[in-house]
C-alpha cells in the first residue's frame, strides 16, 4: 500500500471518529437543550450540508489550482517556443507523466536561463547598434536592416559583430592618416607663422581627434587643405631658396667675407616672413652695390662664359653670335644679357651633361689607344721593361672592349637629343656624329699612310744594300739567318746557362788569350738563346733578325753578325771599336785583353767578308793566324761570359751598347 492511500484511509479514520465525537457531542447537547425532533433533525442536516459544503468547497478550490497549473504550464510552454524561436535554438521540455507542479517547476527553470540569454543578446545587439550607428556615422556610412526581434540567432549575430569590428578598422585607419595629416597642417601653419581662420580648419586642428568627422567629403577637405597649404609652403620655400641663390650670387661678384655670409644666413634661417624680408632687403642692397660695379662683373660673367664655351665644345661661330659679349657699354641691361647667357648654358650643359661626360671620357680612352699605339712603335720597347708590355697589353685589350660601348652609348643620346630637338647635336661647329666618324677615317689614312712610308724605306734600304754589295731576302740579309722560336722564360734569361764539361782539364792559356788567367774555362755548351735585333729606326738602316745560337762553344761571335753590320751600327752612332787602339791612353791593359780576345774574331770576320767578295760562301771562316781552329784543344776561346763582355765593350760608355739581347 502506498504512502497516499495509508494518507487517504487515516483521513477516513479520523474524519469519521472525528464526526462521531461531534456529532454524540452535539446530540448531547441538543439533549440537554430539549430540543424538538425536527430541530433536532434539522440540526443534524445542517452538520451534513456544512460537511459537504467544505467538501464542495475544498474540491472546487482544488479544481480552480488545477486549472491555473495547467494554464501556467501552457503558458510556459508557449514562452518556451518563443525564446527558442528569438534564440534559434531547440530547447524542449517533456512533461508527460509529471504533475503540474513539477512541470511548472521545470518549465520555469528552463525559461529562466533562455531569459538571461535573451537578455544578454538584447543587450548586446543594443550595444552593437548603439557603435554601429556612432560609427556610421562618423564614418558618413548607413546602418544595415535587421530583424525586429530584440534577439538575434547566433548567425546573425556573429555577421553583426563582424561588421562592427570592420567598421572600427575603418575608423581606426582613417583616424590614423588623418592625425598624421592634421600634424603636418599644423606645422605647415608654423612655418607660415598662420593661424586657423574657418570654422572648419579649427575642427581640423583640434586637439580632441576623436570627433572629427571622418566622411568621405571631410577627409577631401583635410587633403585639400593639406595640399594649399604644401603649395603655398612649397612656393615660399622656392622663393626663398631663389633670393638666398640670388644673393650668393651677388655676395660672391661682390666677394663678401665667408664669416659674413654664415652669420647672415643662420640669424635667418627657415622661410619665416622675417627671414624673407631681411633676404630681400639684402638682396636690394647688394644689388645696389652690383650697379656700382657693372664692369667688374660683366667682365667676370664674360669669364663664365669662355668656360662654359669651352664645356659645351661651341665652335667661334656659335661664340661670336653673341654680340654683346664685345660690347663695351657696361650697362645693367648689358650684365642682364650676359646672365641670361650663361644660365641658358647651365642649362644646356646641365641637360647633356651625360653626353659630355661620355665625349670626355672617348677622348681619354682615344688619347690612350693613340698612346699605346705609338708605344709600340718605339725600337726600343723590349729592353728591361720590367712587365710594362703585358700591362700595356691588358690595357689595349681593356680599350678595345670599353671604347665601342662609349661611342655606342654617346650615339644613342646623340640622336635622342637631335630626334627631342629637331637639330644636329654640334660640336665645334660640326655635327658630333660626323665628328667620330671623320676621327676614325683620319686614323685609317694615317695607318695606311704610315705603312706606305715604311714600304718605301723599306724598298730604299734595300736598294741600298744592292748597292754595297749585299742581298736582301724579305727585308733581312741572307747571311742572318735565324730559326724563329716561341718565345719562353728559358729564353727570357739574360745570360746563357752554362753546363760543364764532365772532365774539365785544365789548358794553358795562350798568349792570344789575353790572360784572363791561369787556366781557361772550360768549354760549355749553353741552352739555346735566341737574339732580338731592335727595329731599324729613322736615322739609321739596321735590320731586324732573330739569331739561333746552336753551340756557342763551336760558333763565335763574328760568325753570327756580318762586318758590315758592324761597322754601319757604329757609324750611325759616331763611334769606334775599343778593340783599335786610337791614342797612347788606348794602352790599358784591359782594352789590351779585349784587343786580344777580339783578335781572332776580326780575323775570322775579315777572312768571312774576303769568302764573299770572292763569290765563296761558307758556314764557317777559317780563323786568321796565329789563332788555329776553334775546334782545336791547344787554343781556348773566350768564353760566352768572356764574349759578352767583350761585346759590351764595343761603343764608349756615353753610346748606347750593341742590341743584341740575349
Amino acid at each position: 500500500m502506498s504512502r497516499r492511500q495509508e494518507y487517504i484511509e487515516t483521513s477516513q479514520r479520523e474524519i469519521s471518529k472525528s464526526v462521531r465525537e461531534h456529532l454524540a457531542l452535539l446530540a448531547s447537547i441538543w439533549e440537554e437543550i430539549g430540543l424538538d425532533e425536527d430541530s433536532y433533525k434539522s440540526r443534524f442536516l445542517a452538520c451534513q450540508t456544512h460537511v459537504n459544503a467544505l467538501f464542495k468547497e475544498m474540491k472546487e478550490e482544488d479544481i480552480g489550482l488545477k486549472s491555473k497549473l495547467l494554464g501556467k504550464v501552457a503558458a510556459l510552454q508557449e514562452q518556451l517556443a518563443v525564446f527558442n524561436l528569438d534564440l534559434d535554438k531547440n530547447e524542449s521540455i517533456d512533461v508527460q507523466g509529471l504533475t503540474l507542479i513539477a512541470s511548472k517547476s521545470k518549465l520555469d527553470s528552463c525559461l529562466k536561463e533562455l531569459k538571461m540569454m535573451h537578455t544578454l543578446r538584447s543587450e548586446e545587439r543594443a550595444n552593437l547598434e548603439a557603435q554601429e550607428q556612432d560609427l556610421c556615422k562618423q564614418l558618413g556610412r548607413t546602418t544595415e536592416e535587421r530583424p525586429a526581434a530584440k534577439c538575434l540567432s547566433d548567425p546573425v549575430m556573429k555577421e553583426f559583430k563582424e561588421r562592427v569590428a570592420r567598421l572600427r578598422q575603418d575608423k581606426e585607419k582613417l583616424l590614423s592618416g588623418f592625425k598624421e595629416t592634421r600634424r603636418d597642417i599644423i606645422e605647415l601653419y608654423s612655418d607660415l607663422e598662420e593661424q586657423p581662420r574657418t570654422e572648419f580648419e579649427q575642427r581640423v586642428t583640434d586637439p580632441n581627434v576623436e570627433t572629427f568627422p571622418l566622411d568621405p567629403q571631410s577627409l577631401a577637405d583635410v587633403a585639400t587643405l593639406h595640399e594649399r597649404l604644401e603649395l603655398q609652403v612649397r612656393q615660399i620655400t622656392e622663393e626663398t631658396e631663389q633670393y638666398r641663390l640670388k644673393l650668393a650670387n651677388l655676395w660672391d661678384r661682390l666677394e663678401v667675407d665667408p664669416m659674413v655670409r654664415t652669420i647672415f644666413l643662420e640669424n635667418y634661417p627657415g622661410i619665416r616672413k622675417t627671414t624673407r624680408k631681411e633676404l630681400r632687403n639684402e638682396i636690394a642692397r647688394c644689388e645696389e652695390l652690383k650697379k656700382q660695379n657693372l664692369e667688374r662683373f660683366t667682365l667676370r660673367m664674360r669669364d663664365e662664359l669662355l668656360g662654359l664655351w669651352e664645356q659645351c665644345h661651341m665652335s667661334e661661330e656659335e661664340r661670336a653670335a653673341f654680340e654683346p659679349f664685345r660690347s663695351l657699354d657696361f650697362t645693367e641691361e648689358l650684365l642682364e644679357l650676359h646672365e641670361a647667357e650663361v644660365k641658358r648654358l647651365e642649362m644646356y650643359l646641365a641637360d647633356n651633361r651625360e653626353i659630355f661626360d661620355l665625349l670626355s671620357k672617348r677622348a681619354e680612352l682615344w688619347d690612350r689607344m693613340c698612346q699605346l699605339e705609338q708605344a709600340a712603335t718605339d725600337s726600343n720597347r723590349l729592353n728591361n721593361r720590367g712587365g710594362q708590355l703585358l700591362k700595356e697589353e691588358k690595357e689595349r685589350k681593356q680599350i678595345q672592349k670599353e671604347l665601342p660601348k662609349v661611342e655606342e652609348r654617346v650615339k644613342k643620346l646623340i640622336h635622342a637629343r637631335e630626334e627631342a630637338n629637331g637639330e644636329p647635336f654640334l660640336l665645334n661647329g660640326h655635327r658630333a656624329s660626323l665628328v667620330l666618324k671623320e676621327q676614325w677615317e683620319a686614323k685609317r689614312k694615317l695607318k695606311e699612310a704610315e705603312k706606305q712610308n715604311k714600304k718605301i724605306a723599306q724598298q730604299r734600304q734595300l736598294e741600298r744594300d744592292a748597292m754595297m754589295g749585299t742581298t736582301m731576302m724579305n727585308g733581312v740579309n741572307n747571311n742572318l739567318k735565324r730559326k724563329l722560336v716561341p718565345n719562353t722564360p728559358e729564353l727570357g734569361r739574360k745570360l746563357p746557362r752554362v753546363t760543364p764539361a764532365k772532365a774539365p782539364l785544365p789548358t794553358k792559356v795562350s798568349s792570344t788569350a789575353g790572360k784572363v788567367g791561369k787556366f781557361a774555362r772550360p768549354v760549355a755548351r749553353p741552352t739555346q738563346r735566341k737574339l732580338k735585333m731592335p727595329s731599324p729606326t729613322s736615322s739609321t738602316t739596321q735590320v731586324a733578325f732573330k739569331l739561333e745560337v746552336q753551340n756557342m762553344a763551336e760558333e763565335s761571335i763574328a760568325s753570327t753578325i756580318s762586318y758590315t753590320d758592324f761597322t754601319k751600327h757604329l757609324e750611325a752612332r759616331a763611334t769606334r771599336s775599343s778593340a783599335v787602339p786610337s791614342g797612347p791612353n788606348r794602352g790599358s791593359t784591359i782594352h789590351f785583353r779585349q784587343a786580344n780576345v777580339l783578335s781572332p774574331i776580326n780575323s775570322t770576320i775579315s777572312s768571312s767578308i774576303a769568302s764573299r767578295r770572292n763569290g765563296v760562301l761558307t758556314a764557317k771562316s777559317a780563323p786568321a793566324k796565329p789563332v788555329r781552329s776553334l775546334r782545336s784543344s791547344s787554343v781556348i776561346r773566350p768564353s760566352p761570359k768572356s764574349a759578352l763582355r767583350v761585346s759590351a765593350r764595343v761603343t764608349t760608355s756615353k753610346i748606347k751598347p750593341l742590341p743584341i739581347i740575349f
